[in-house]
Formats: structure tokens, C-alpha cells, sequence
């Protein structure tokens, strides 16, 4: 009983001094934990992007392109892709689906309601190909895409805020002042792996896009799916080879750039990894400075718990009790700082990652490497000051007072 009164007795001896170790500990947990978190939930979404731009999908864009941080930058733009192009690459075998694309700025009205949104000119495979379900609708018919139809597939926000929780269906809509009929809704996809928000966009025809809405007889790319992704290199050889001998272009002068799903997959898993990285190591670097404040703090303690310890070991403590108690004491604060850090990691794991749009997840692995991490510093901080105490002699101690 008198052990453990003396551990809990010079546990609280200085309570600011310990206050001051254990925030150490808190804030390495805490920023470890939630980085953690943070770094998982990044590679959830990152996947989750990836799945409307899956592995058996490329994009030709017009002009030159530069994958970044993930996303797709467009660094210049040129106008010799053309309708035609598509055409011709549907000769390849091996491709299942292909859809030109022409994106433009729209402003979009009805019944009073006016927004500015992204507008996208597809054919009727393009839904398909991007894996896009419906809401509410149909999707496009071959036909309307050939015969220059005025009709439009709304995105998710665009439907809200146009119609709220109305019925968009069969009403009709002015898109740059053109009437369209809105013929389907797109349902709830969010941000994809192109860094564009899919929810704020409105799709009609390519045909109609190009010839009345922008008045221009080029698009801006071709989105292209494979039978079987394991061809997509080859395929992507015998694209290159057709486009540049229509184009008339060589490698130094090429006017258009395949953009693979692989791309832009690993250049956001690059960056993700790198920044998870870098803010675990400064967690950790927390925790290791959070350490040494227990070790020093119980170094303090130990010369000026002299006294106790030589009278201790005066009455018949051995040395492994002094070392025990004392490496004991060195556990409990770091564990203390680890378990009100997890608490606190949580909870903000729990606010910030729906706060940021990211996917929400309970930090199971982070939660265990954090205690884990806790306990193990909290040992090695203890080894010290617990060594130095079990050395102290008490007959010279007893004899200084």
C-alpha cells in the first residue's frame, strides 16, 4: 500500500511540471493519429475518384497536358481535334466504347432560377463509359446525337437548384438562350479523378454543342474505353500512330496528349503518400521531443525525490523496486498524454475529415500504432531517471541531512 502510495504521491509532486510532460505527449498522439487518419482516408477517396476514370479508360485532349498532383492540367489548347478523329480511332480493335467530348462555360435558366455551370457535349456512350448512373431519365439515343437533338441530362446540383425536389423531366430549359428538353438527372457522383465536380455540369449532344452552342467545328477530346485493360498500351500505340499521321504531326510538335487513368492515379498517390509522410514524421518528431520533456521531468524528479528513495532503500527497497517504481511513473504519464491524445485525435478525425469532404473512417490501425508508439516511449523515456534513482546510495544520502 505504501508503494503505491509513493508512486501516485510522486507522480503528482509538481502538478504544472506535469501537465507540461503530458501536453507533450497529447499533441504527438493527437497529430499522429489524425494524420493517420487523414492519409487513409485520402487513398479511400483517391480510389473512389478513380472509379468513374477506371483502369480501362483514356482520354485524348487537345493541345498539351501535364499531370500534376493528380490532376490533369491542360497547359495549352489547340483546335485540330476534330469529330472526325473519333471516327477513325473507332476502326481499332479492342475498344468498346468512345465518346467526343466538347467543354464549355453555360449559363443555364428556368422559370427565374439563373446559374453558371460546366456544360459537356457527349454521344450517347458517354454515360457508359464514365460508369455515370441515372436519377431520374434516360440517357441519350443514338439518334438524337446524329440528328443535332435539343436535350440535356442535368447534373445532381444543377437539378436542385433549378427544380429543388420537382421533376425535371420533360421540361424545357435555355442553355446560352437555346431551348433544351431535359430528358434525365444524373445521380449524386461528386468530385472524380479530373479534380471537376460531376454534380455541376449539364450534358447534351456533342453535335449540337459544337455546331449551335459554341459554333466551332473542333472538340476538345475523346474519352475512349478498352475490352480489356491489359491492351491499353498497345491500343494507346495505335492511337497516337493514327492521329499523328491525320494530324501530320511528329513527336516535337504533337497537338494532342493520351491521358491514361494510371496517371493520374499514381501522381495523386505520389503526392498523398508524400504529404502523409512528411506530417507523420513531424507526429512522431512530437512525440519523440514529448519524451524527452518525461525524461527530463523525471530526471528533475529523481534528484529532488533523493530523500524518499535513500529512505526507501534504507528500510529494505531493492534496487528493482526504485527502478520499477520510478520507470512505472515514466509509463503512466505518457500513457495518460496517449490516451487523452487518442480521444482527442478522434474527435477531430470525427469533425475534420467530413468538414474537408473526405470519407469518414473510424482510425482503428492509427488508434493501436499511436498506443503502441505511446508505451514504448513512455519506456525508453523512463530507462534513464529510473536507472539514475535505483544507483542512489543511501548511506551517503542519509548522511548529507
Amino acid at each position: 500500500m505504501l508503494k503505491y502510495r509513493l508512486l501516485w504521491g510522486g507522480l503528482f509532486y509538481k502538478k504544472l511540471r506535469l501537465v507540461l510532460s503530458v501536453i507533450g505527449i497529447i499533441i504527438g498522439v493527437s497529430s499522429l493519429l489524425l494524420m493517420n487518419a487523414f492519409g487513409e482516408a485520402a487513398k479511400i477517396r483517391t480510389l473512389k475518384e478513380i472509379e468513374t476514370f477506371g483502369p480501362e479508360v483514356l482520354m485524348v485532349v487537345a493541345g498539351n497536358v501535364r499531370v500534376s498532383a493528380g490532376r490533369a492540367i491542360q497547359t495549352e489548347i489547340t483546335t485540330t481535334l476534330k469529330p472526325e478523329d473519333a471516327e477513325a480511332l473507332q476502326k481499332i480493335g479492342g475498344i468498346r466504347f468512345i465518346s467526343p467530348y466538347f467543354t464549355g462555360d453555360a449559363i443555364v435558366r428556368f422559370a427565374g432560377n439563373t446559374l453558371s455551370t460546366i456544360l459537356n457535349g457527349v454521344n450517347e456512350e458517354y454515360l457508359i463509359l464514365r460508369k455515370f448512373s441515372l436519377e431520374e431519365g434516360r440517357n441519350f439515343l443514338k439518334d438524337e446525337i446524329l440528328s443535332y437533338k435539343k436535350v440535356v441530362i442535368l447534373g445532381n446540383k444543377v437539378k436542385a437548384q433549378l427544380f429543388g425536389k420537382e421533376n425535371p423531366v420533360g421540361q424545357t430549359i435555355l442553355i446560352n438562350k437555346l431551348p433544351f428538353k431535359v430528358i434525365g438527372v444524373l445521380s449524386p457522383i461528386g468530385i472524380d479523378a479530373s479534380n471537376a465536380d460531376q454534380d455541376d455540369q449539364v450534358l447534351i449532344p456533342y453535335t449540337i454543342a459544337i455546331s449551335a452552342v459554341y459554333n466551332v467545328d473542333y472538340i476538345r477530346g475523346i474519352f475512349i474505353s478498352v475490352e480489356d485493360p491489359s491492351n491499353l498500351h498497345f491500343i494507346e500505340k495505335q492511337i497516337d500512330s493514327i492521329l499523328s499521321k491525320r494530324h501530320k504531326v511528329t513527336e516535337k510538335n504533337k497537338d494532342f496528349t493520351i491521358v491514361k487513368a494510371e496517371d493520374i492515379l499514381q501522381a495523386k498517390t505520389q503526392t498523398t503518400n508524400l504529404f502523409s509522410s512528411l506530417v507523420k514524421s513531424i507526429s512522431v518528431l512530437c512525440l519523440v521531443v514529448g519524451a524527452l520533456g518525461v525524461t527530463a521531468i523525471m530526471t528533475l524528479a529523481v534528484n529532488e525525490r533523493k530523500k524518499e528513495i535513500g529512505i526507501r532503500k534504507a528500510i529494505g527497497a531493492k534496487e528493482r523496486d526504485i527502478l520499477l517504481q520510478f520507470l512505472i511513473e515514466s509509463v503512466i504519464i505518457t500513457l495518460l498524454g496517449g490516451i487523452i491524445g487518442v480521444v482527442l485525435g478522434v474527435v477531430l478525425t470525427l469533425i475534420l475529415l467530413p468538414l474537408f469532404n473526405y470519407p469518414l473512417i473510424f482510425p482503428v490501425i492509427p488508434i493501436l500504432t499511436s498506443t503502441g508508439l505511446t508505451i514504448i516511449f513512455g519506456i525508453f523515456a523512463g530507462v534513464y531517471p529510473s536507472y539514475k534513482a535505483s544507483k542512489v546510495d543511501p548511506i551517503v544520502l542519509l548522511r548529507s541531512f
